[in-house]
């Protein structure tokens, strides 16, 4: 029995991270980049506090759910911000569940021509848990009657939990007009998985991550029948970890308050290939943003391996001279 429990904790545990440990992404990532980039949370210097959460139904029937909490606030006097990520990730009707916290450093450094600098350092923790209590055992089953009793005396039916500290760093550069760059690297200490009834490890490698984003006013003169603050924006994102590389790509229109868009993600996993499309929409009152992320799976084998997912966000800008009766939506706009 212990044999069966080791190696059914393991099994998991390599289904769930994949051979090179992938990890977990959202679909949101040109309204909340902080995921990605920690360094993020600098830009433009603000107090904010968020939330995301996606739903999406697996084809096996399980539904998988990611949920995701952020904060920052910049320390004008020293010359810093900080910020914390929470993450939660959980397989219905399996008993996987992986949790995340972490707190990151920028400080901020002004360069020639205007652009401003932010690296940073991150240190977390995170645990998978497996719930082997969700599973149906062998005498669980009445092979008479059909019948599935709800008590089980195999030592299996346990909770096991996984954890390990986490360490990252992270740069963000911007300018005040239209483009901002981003490089970031998750797992720096590339932490072991372990059980405590297994030798057997599984090895977390280094996330890599590239971020490029520009801006373009596309009614600057008024010529056009837009709204007056109408701008298109381009997020990208190019992604490294082992032999899995992930790209994700953004479009969004802003029309005033109103933004739409598009977004196409492409991961590549040794010898498998995933493609998804999104869709996007948001609506900015005041001081937050409320915005939506519909993605679908495109071609046969994303189709396959790939759920539909519905992926919401609300964003609170809590800056202590936070504009009120704001028009000009720029993601630039002081």
């Amino acid at each position: 029995m212990i044999k069966r429990l080791k190696q059914l904790t393991f099994i998991v545990l390599f289904i769930v991270l994949g051979a090179n440990a992938q990890d977990k992404y959202i679909h949101n990532l040109s309204k909340v980049p902080v995921f990605v980039n920690p360094s993020f949370h600098a830009f433009k210097e603000k107090t904010r506090i968020g939330v995301l959460g996606e739903l999406a139904n697996q084809s096996q029937g399980n539904q998988s759910q990611h949920k995701y909490a952020f904060g920052s606030t910049f320390f004008e006097e020293y010359n810093f911000e900080l910020g914390i990520d929470l993450f939660n990730n959980n397989l219905k009707n399996s008993g996987f569940n992986y949790t995340s916290a972490a707190i990151s450093y920028m400080y901020k450094l002004r360069l020639p021509n205007e652009w401003l600098l932010y690296p940073g350092i991150t240190a977390g923790y995170s645990n998978y848990k497996f719930d082997f209590n969700n599973l149906t055992f062998q005498d669980q089953i009445d092979i008479f009657s059909g019948q599935i009793s709800a008590n089980t005396i195999d030592p299996t039916a346990a909770s096991r939990t996984v954890g390990y500290l986490d360490l990252g760093a992270s740069v963000l550069i911007h300018n005040d007009l239209n483009m901002v760059f981003g490089l970031s690297a998750k797992h720096l200490n590339q932490p072991k998985l372990s059980s405590e009834e297994s030798e057997d490890r599984v090895n977390l490698k280094t996330l890599v991550s590239g971020q490029f984003g520009y801006e373009w006013n596309i009614n600057q003169y008024g010529q056009l029948k837009l709204p007056e603050y109408s701008y298109l924006y381009f997020f990208n994102t190019v992604s490294l970890q082992g032999s899995s590389t992930r790209l994700d790509f953004y479009q969004d229109l802003q029309l005033g308050n109103v933004s739409l868009g598009v977004n196409e993600h492409f991961s590549f996993l040794e010898s498998a290939s995933f493609t998804e499309i999104g869709f996007a929409s948001s609506i900015t009152l005041e001081t937050f943003e409320f915005g939506l992320n519909y993605r679908m799976p495109f071609g046969n084998t994303s189709k396959m391996f790939l759920p539909k997912a519905l992926e919401l966000f609300l964003v609170f800008d809590i800056s202590r001279f936070g504009e009120r009766g704001r028009k000009d939506y720029s993601k630039f706009y002081e």
